[in-house]
C-alpha cells in the first residue's frame, strides 16, 4: 500500500475520532437548560373556555421580557411546563373571544388590595376592588395548580360604548409582587406588559 493511501486512511480515522469525541455545538447550554428545575403550572378556570392565555415575565430593572406560547383553555383547564425561575414575577394575560375591547389586555389579578394571602375571593368581592396586583411571587414547587375565576364584567371601550370584558382573578389570594395597580371594578389590565418588582 502506498503512502498516499495510508495518509488518506489515517486522515479519515482521525476525523472520525474527532467527530465522536467533540460535543455538538450548543449541547452544553441545552443540557443546562434541560437540567434546570421546571414547574408544571396548571390553571383551572371557571367561566373562560376558549380563552387564550399567555405567561409573561417582565421584571423591573431587567431589559429582557420572557413570554410563553399562547394556550387555549379547554375543558376548564390550561397548563405549561416552564423553568421554575420564570414563575417569579409572572403575569398572565387573558384573551376572551367575547371581549369587547377596552383598549387594554385583561390580566389575572393574583391579589386585590385589602386581601391577605390565602383569602378566598368571590366575584361579589372582586367587583368592589380598585387596586390589584397582576404579579405572582412564584413558586419553588415542581407542580402548582391555581384556580381562576373569569366573569363577563361590564365596561366601556375607548369610544365610551358598553362592552363585556374579563374580570379575571385567582379564587384564592396568591403570594404577590408589586406593583399594586389601578383596577376598575376589579378588572386588571395592561397596555403592553406588566413589569413586576
Amino acid at each position: 500500500m502506498n503512502s498516499r493511501v495510508l495518509t488518506a486512511a489515517a486522515t479519515t480515522a482521525v476525523a472520525a475520532a474527532l467527530a465522536v469525541a467533540a460535543p455538538s455545538v450548543g449541547s452544553a447550554p441545552e443540557a443546562a437548560r434541560m437540567a434546570a428545575p421546571r414547574t408544571q403550572l396548571t390553571l383551572d378556570f371557571t367561566g373562560c373556555n376558549g380563552c387564550e392565555l399567555r405567561l409573561t415575565q417582565a421584571r423591573d430593572g431587567h431589559d429582557h421580557v420572557w413570554q410563553s406560547k399562547s394556550r387555549t383553555v379547554r375543558h376548564g383547564s390550561v397548563s405549561w411546563s416552564i423553568p421554575t425561575s420564570r414563575t417569579h414575577g409572572l403575569s398572565i394575560t387573558v384573551g376572551a373571544p367575547w371581549d369587547g375591547g377596552g383598549g387594554y389586555v385583561p390580566t389575572i389579578a393574583f391579589r386585590y388590595a385589602g386581601e391577605r394571602v390565602g383569602d378566598e375571593v368571590t366575584n361579589a368581592v372582586a367587583k368592589t376592588k380598585r387596586k390589584a396586583s397582576a404579579c405572582w411571587a412564584g413558586t419553588g414547587d415542581d407542580a402548582v395548580t391555581i384556580a381562576v375565576t373569569v366573569v363577563r364584567a361590564r365596561s366601556t371601550n375607548p369610544a365610551g360604548d358598553p362592552i363585556r370584558t374579563p374580570r379575571a382573578f385567582t379564587t384564592t389570594t396568591q403570594d404577590w409582587q408589586k406593583p399594586m395597580a389601578r383596577a376598575w371594578h376589579g378588572i386588571s389590565g395592561t397596555q403592553e406588559v406588566t413589569y413586576c418588582g
